[in-house]
């Protein structure tokens, strides 16, 4: 039966053998790995070292399988350059650089997330922080990161729903329910700007002289839809950016309905807003309480 080999780590590649647990032979270097792992410094300096473990004939079976390992050796092998953590097996290789005890790994990562955290909303996308901030949750957990963690908990509170129901990384239920309860929070707090936009008048008030027409029937059906869509969509993702593209007030022309006289419900927005993302603005930069209560 023909062995299967690593194409990234092929025979000659160094000159140790690592046998995945799905059976994939990996050849690298004793020196590189007694380096960056006190894990295998300790195998290597021990008294009577079994001279033909990891051998081609006698490979060092570990538990990993072949992607995690491969994930792993990548992360110190100097011919990798800028060597890029798999967000799918992310959590899988961290684990390992924790048994192994490869600290630059999981350095690594925290110095990743350190530069995801303050990223721009168009280059959000792709940063584990703001797609997966449920599996930076879990690594922050187990790995005892309480900046990470504080981070990922920061975009828990304000991101989609949609991103933590449909992502399966087991999060204790003491965590979740934290998290609820923070989202909620978040949520009864945007609540309050929804109901101060209900009762958001034309900047012209009465005066002796003048007394502002009445919205018609057009006009306030118009704003309360407005306001349940807001609403709801908060409920969802209860963040600025959500605020904000609702209110975006482009679209101000006065109900036909009132032959022009009042202006539409958004007019008011603009001004409004401006001093209240200043607030929200603060609020959403700050972190959570950790440890998880």
């Amino acid at each position: 039966m023909k062995k299967k080999i690593s194409d990234k780590f092929p025979v000659n590649y160094g000159d140790f053998v690592l046998k995945s647990s799905d059976g994939v032979l990996f050849h690298f270097s004793r020196a590189i790995l007694a380096y960056m792992s006190d894990f295998f410094r300790g195998m290597f300096e021990l008294p009577t070292p079994d001279r033909t473990q990891g051998t081609a004939r006698k490979p060092l079976v570990v538990t990993e399988t072949a992607v995690v390992l491969e994930g792993l050796l990548e992360q110190i092998d100097p011919k990798t350059l800028k060597p890029a953590f798999d967000n799918d097996t992310i959590i899988d290789v961290l684990e390992a650089a924790r048994k192994y005890q490869v600290s630059i790994v999981l350095d690594r990562f925290q110095q990743k997330m350190n530069s995801e955290r303050d990223l721009r909303n168009s280059s959000r996308q792709s940063g584990l922080l703001y797609s997966r901030p449920l599996v930076v949750l879990h690594i922050a957990l187990q790995h005892e990161m309480p900046e990470v963690g504080r981070w990922a908990l920061r975009e828990l509170m304000r991101c989609s729903a949609k991103l933590i129901e449909e992502d399966d990384v087991e999060i204790a239920v003491k965590s979740f329910k934290y998290i609820q309860r923070l989202r909620r929070e978040r949520i009864q707090y945007f609540q309050r700007y929804i109901d101060a936009l209900s009762k958001v008048s034309p900047s012209r008030q009465a005066t002796k002289t003048y007394r502002p027409p009445a919205p018609c029937t057009k006009c306030v059906t118009a704003r309360s839809g407005f306001l349940i869509q807001l609403d709801r969509a908060l409920e969802r993702e209860p963040s600025l950016n959500t605020f904000s593209r609702l209110c975006d007030a482009k679209d101000t022309t006065p109900c036909t309905m009132c032959g022009g006289k009042i202006p539409h419900f958004k007019s008011e927005f603009p001004k409004i807003f401006s001093m209240w993302s200043i607030e929200i603005k603060s609020l959403e930069d700050s972190k959570p309480a950790w440890p998880i209560p």
